[in-house]
């Protein structure tokens, strides 16, 4: 099923992470996605430029909708953007992006930051219809929360004057209190973004911690190890169910503080995670279904 040219609204259904290297493993996307998934292609330290759009235009053109990220530092010039945005529109077929800062301190060129990047003015040049943003509900190891809302705020506010579809896709986590603090707390601060709650897929526990510690998850993590069946020998397979019927029984799917979909990493393994997002989404009765089949939960 091609893109809706007519889309114009943040992105619906859950989304699912893939990287270059973990993509030449799947024979197909169309046989474990449905139609329309918002599939993101990472951009880590070393990924091959002409591999990573080659997928976004694999993964359109099996139907999907490709997201790639941008890592701001990484860029080395103003051209280098360009040039990266001409690759993602033109040739990978991509009409949304996620926008990060990127890993290490130093930045390879002048974009120190995602607000940066913002500030060229290329980005609503380049014929997107969005972009995502990162959220931290458990803090950032090298900014402080008040600088860190200070730029969503800036970011939602750049993309209403454009024209331009935002949202949110927060760190992920292992725990829904420390997410439903901190989207209750965007709210009251005026930031209005969808916020897509960022979720492991299956996986073994010990795979979980050894991600979790990599990325600074601190608060959620200490809840997991603090789980007996969790540490019990670290062999049985950890899900996201328990923390979605945590999130849903909030009532946090629409309204003040509201959560707008899932965003799945698959540490686990993308065939075993998106498996686990069809099956919830199509349980009746579960989040993301009613009785009419319709997404209401994961929209």
């Amino acid at each position: 099923m091609p893109y809706d040219s007519h889309h114009h609204r943040a992105p619906a259904g859950f989304s699912i992470e893939i990287t270059p290297a973990a993509a030449r493993k799947v024979p197909t996307f169309t046989g474990l996605l449905p139609a329309g998934t918002a599939v993101y292609v990472t951009n880590l330290p070393g990924t091959d430029a002409a591999e990573a759009t080659a997928l976004c235009r694999r993964l359109r053109d099996e139907g999907m909708r490709p997201v790639p990220h941008l890592a701001a530092r990484g860029l080395t010039s103003r051209a280098d953007l360009a040039a990266w945005l001409d690759r993602a529109v033109g040739e990978g077929g991509a009409r949304e992006i996620l926008l990060i800062a990127g890993s290490g301190e130093r930045a390879a060129g002048p974009f120190r930051d995602t607000l940066a990047v913002l500030d060229t003015g290329l980005l609503e040049m380049a014929g997107l219809r969005g972009f995502g943003v990162a959220g931290h509900p458990e803090g950032h190891p090298n900014a402080k929360p008040v600088v860190l809302l200070d730029a969503l705020r800036r970011k939602q506010a750049f993309a209403a004057a454009h024209g331009l579809d935002a949202w949110i896709v927060t760190q992920f986590t292992f725990s829904a209190a420390p997410v439903r603090r901190w989207a209750a707390h965007m709210a009251d601060a005026g930031v209005t973004l969808p916020i897509r709650v960022g979720l492991p897929g299956p996986a073994k526990p010990a795979t979980l911690i050894n991600y979790a510690r990599q990325c600074g998850v601190g608060a959620s993590l200490r809840v997991l190890t603090r789980r007996p069946d969790v540490m019990a020998g670290l062999v049985r397979a950890w899900t996201p169910d328990g923390i979605v019927a945590d999130l849903t029984r909030q009532g946090q799917w629409a309204g003040r503080g509201g959560f707008a979909g899932l965003h799945l990493f698959p540490f686990g393994g993308f065939a075993k995670t998106a498996a686990w997002a069809v099956t919830a989404m199509d349980t009746p009765g579960a989040i993301g279904s009613n009785a009419g089949g319709e997404v209401v939960g994961l929209t």
